[in-house]
């Protein structure tokens, strides 16, 4: 099982559609995927069109009830471990250990974590077992300075590597010119992903734009990307 992690300490910079896109895209390439919504806000259950879901991250975490119990189905063939606002009130005491995590997970190869905006007990949880961190963010002050926190807050969560950072949302990414702190701070993924309003569109079908817009251009850019990802996790 190798796990990735999507973070960001500022929100609508992408990390709900990111996760998506490259579950679904890693599904296409053969994967048997886990896809985690790690977010009380429950953004990425809401986009695979699940609503006020029985058992979530929070029962399976606190071993409330078991992982084949909790997981959802989707219609993309992605297993799904859903969330809601109930996630807030898990006790990190009550966690299962990071060892235990792996071991019930490594049925897939794949697991992929969305998580909430600002610092969270959660993010860390997952900074521990993660294979990669992928930062993803927009070129704008505020989500520059969340992927720098975001950084540093999985560096000291016990995530040992130099984070990747996933440039979205750009009007022009073939003449995008990176900023040299982030040269020096990050992996940078390319291509730079651009702003398409095939992903807005898909986001109340319960699926994905890589389904809903399936040549778009920017969904050729998520399977650029999951597949080179893929490749660094030794899965291709």
């Amino acid at each position: 099982m190798k796990l990735i992690l999507l973070a960001n300490l500022a929100g609508g910079v992408g990390k709900t559609t990111s996760a998506l896109a490259c579950a679904v895209a890693a599904t296409e390439y053969g994967k048997k995927v886990l896809l985690i919504d790690a977010d009380a806000n429950a953004a990425l259950t809401f986009v695979n069109g699940v609503e006020n879901p029985r058992i979530t991250t929070k029962e399976f975490l606190s071993q409330e009830y078991p992982l084949e119990t909790a997981l959802i189905r989707t219609g993309e063939r992605v297993s799904l471990l859903s969330s809601s606002s109930r996630l807030s009130s898990l006790e990190p005491e009550k966690l299962m250990s990071q060892e235990k995590f792996r071991e019930i997970t490594k049925e897939f190869e794949l697991v992929i974590v969305d998580t909430p905006s600002g610092p969270d007990n959660l993010l860390q949880y997952f900074a521990q077992v993660a294979d990669l961190v992928v930062i993803p963010t927009t070129l704008e002050i505020l989500p520059i300075r969340g992927a720098l926190h975001a950084k540093e807050f999985v560096i000291a969560g016990g995530f040992q590597k130099k984070p990747h950072l996933l440039i979205t949302m750009q009007n022009h990414a073939e003449s995008l010119e990176v900023p040299s702190e982030l040269l020096e701070e990050f992996v940078i993924l390319e291509p730079s992903l651009i702003r398409d309003v095939a992903v807005s569109d898909s986001q109340t079908s319960g699926k994905s734009f890589l389904t809903t817009a399936n040549h778009s251009q920017v969904a050729a850019q998520y399977r650029e990307i999951t597949y080179a990802l893929l490749e660094e996790v030794n899965l291709i």
